[in-house]
């Protein structure tokens, strides 16, 4: 399956939702069967994990190595602004393959006394923007 490549400051998140929609995929697990070969996966909107396959499945872009993602394509450069460098290696190392929630461990989510935002949020201006640029949402 081809990915299509992430707009600017698209998260991977919304990336591979559109392969979805592209592919016609009604089945979430159809979708992380074709884009990671396992249905395991948690879709993670924040900080994603399995991102060597992403980049993998983008290499032929020439724009996408891991740190791309991780820095431009997923909510990372907010958390990694609190922690040590030593913890922001070990978090795209984790980030890279399989997390199983290390990822928001290691970098204080979880302890955080900020509750998460559990429901998307978007700015209705930045979309009919990205509608004119892209093409579409």
């Amino acid at each position: 399956m081809k990915l299509p490549a992430p707009h600017p400051n698209e998260l991977i998140y919304s990336s591979v939702a559109r392969a979805g929609v592209y592919y016609g995929l009604v089945s979430p697990k159809q979708l992380l069967d074709e884009i990671f070969a396992d249905r395991k996966v948690i879709a993670t909107l924040d900080l994603p994990s399995h991102l060597q396959s992403i980049a993998l499945l983008l290499n032929e872009t020439g724009k996408y190595d891991l740190e791309t993602l991780v820095y431009k394509h997923t909510l990372f450069p907010l958390y990694a602004l609190f922690v040590p460098e030593h913890l922001r290696q070990r978090a795209i190392k984790r980030m890279s393959g399989k997390a199983d929630g290390a990822v928001h461990l290691m970098l204080g989510v979880v302890a955080s006394r900020i509750k998460s935002v559990r429901t998307f949020r978007f700015c209705p201006i930045c979309m009919e923007r990205q509608l004119h640029t892209h093409g579409e949402y």
